[in-house]
């Protein structure tokens, strides 16, 4: 009865620290290591809450307030058959890094061309030399395209072309992080073109793109059908590619599939 008397009125901090000296623990002593362990709490909820606060995946960038219904995109599609929109107003917000056939876009004057950073015969050279431009435009929607003019039949010269694609979009992700990033996959060529040696590792670097795209959290795009249903549109080197390839077929693919307006 004694004992339970004498807890219930001494205060419970103080029978602690009685029972630390009576250890051989001075007060100073508890109280640094209770002082720090508050700190290592306070410090470990700060990095679950910055991580937290930090983690932007491809999907929170196509957040449900931002994709467009399926409505409004047969909207716009029909506006711009009919001509009463334009692809400029509609993709107002995309701009496109890449070699000669995104440049067809600005060649036939279809996008507005402060959107389009593109060089004839550009490698990831050519996307290095602009990541620092890019990231000072934080555009809303990036699509990049690469790769026709670093294709190989060598696997090293695979693995170099990702490893340096992944270190350049890593440095985009970085510096623009609420950037929609959209890795474009090889075109394929016209069946002549196509019997060339190189031409035959398409699908082998559009596979290893696809895999870089899934550990990098960036959506990568597979227009290749395009080009399988219209032939017709390969120029004359079976490479490059017709106005009609851009205007009635691949930016509509990219409105509809990708789900991008404004």
């Amino acid at each position: 009865m004694f004992l339970i008397v004498i807890m219930t009125l001494y205060p419970v901090k103080n029978f602690v620290l009685i029972t630390a000296e009576a250890n051989g623990q001075s007060v100073s002593d508890i109280n640094k290591r209770a002082e720090g362990q508050k700190a290592l709490m306070e410090l470990s909820q700060y990095n679950i809450e910055k991580a937290q606060n930090n983690l932007k995946t491809a999907s929170d960038k196509r957040s449900s307030s931002s994709v467009p219904t399926k409505a409004e995109i047969e909207i716009v599609l029909k506006q711009l058959s009919k001509g009463e929109t334009s692809y400029r107003k509609v993709l107002k917000n995309v701009y496109i890094v890449g070699d000669s056939l995104m440049n067809g876009l600005e060649a036939y004057n279809i996008l507005n061309s402060n959107h389009l950073i593109t060089q004839v015969s550009a490698s990831l050279y050519h996307l290095s030399g602009n990541v620092n431009r890019i990231i000072k435009l934080k555009p809303p929607v990036l699509i990049l395209h690469y790769g026709v003019n670093m294709i190989s039949t060598s696997k090293k010269q695979l693995n170099n072309f990702t490893g340096m694609y992944t270190r350049l979009v890593k440095q985009i992700q970085k510096g623009s992080p609420d950037t929609r990033i959209i890795i474009s996959g090889l075109f394929p060529v016209d069946r002549d073109v196509a019997r060339a040696k190189r031409f035959s590792k398409i699908d082998a670097y559009n596979e290893a793109l696809q895999k870089m795209c899934k550990n990098l959290d960036v959506e990568f795009m597979d227009s290749s059908s395009v080009l399988k249903e219209h032939p017709e549109c390969y120029g004359g080197d079976g490479i490059h590619l017709s106005k009609a390839f851009y205007e009635k077929y691949w930016l509509r693919f990219v409105i509809k599939e990708m789900e991008i307006l404004g």
